[in-house]
């Protein structure tokens, strides 16, 4: 019953520190009108490890908080993080869930369909403007390479942080019931 918030607490505040370091990131790149996307990289983590309900529980706040602080539709990226999560979270089956190579690739590829899907939300809001998918395919590929570099970091992190909450491997992977 303790870890039932604890789990999700520890991985929003994490989100929440990875956010803030890509906004702050993001700030000095807006001088080349560019930036960086990690929405991908806050959700696969708890998709790959936890149950759906613990996911909800992850996914809604951190995109909430996402969604304050972006000029986007306010809950498009709950929504579209609750989407991910599911989607990863159905998917994930009998993959290694905790291999350090396959947890990369599906956040590189959960990042890319967000993007994708954030730019889509955008391009049909308004008029597109000239030179727009040279932007949206640089910032892509930098997106894309981040979440590569970041991505082990991020996870270990994340699994750091939840062991110093007193939450053992077991609960990360949802085999012992809390719900």
């Amino acid at each position: 019953m303790i870890s039932l918030y604890r789990q999700p607490f520890v991985v929003i505040v994490c989100g929440i520190l990875l956010w803030a370091i890509t906004a702050q990131i993001n700030h000095y790149l807006a001088v080349w009108h560019l930036n960086l996307f990690t929405g991908g990289l806050m959700i696969s983590y708890a998709a790959l490890r936890f149950r759906s309900r613990i996911i909800w529980r992850i996914a809604l706040p951190l995109g909430l908080w996402i969604d304050a602080a972006s000029a986007a539709p306010f809950g498009m990226h709950a929504a579209l993080f609750l989407l991910a999560g599911i989607i990863i979270h159905k998917l994930r089956g009998r993959k290694p869930r905790t291999d350090a190579v396959f947890s990369v690739i599906v956040a590189v590829l959960a990042n890319a369909a967000l993007f994708i899907a954030v730019a889509a939300v955008f391009a049909i809001r308004g008029p597109v403007q000239t030179g727009i998918v040279f932007t949206l395919l640089l910032n892509f590929m930098l997106s894309s390479a981040f979440v590569l570099l970041v991505a082990p970091w991020y996870f270990a992190l994340q699994t750091r942080a939840l062991e110093l909450a007193g939450i053992d491997a077991h609960m990360q992977l949802g085999q012992i019931s809390q719900d």
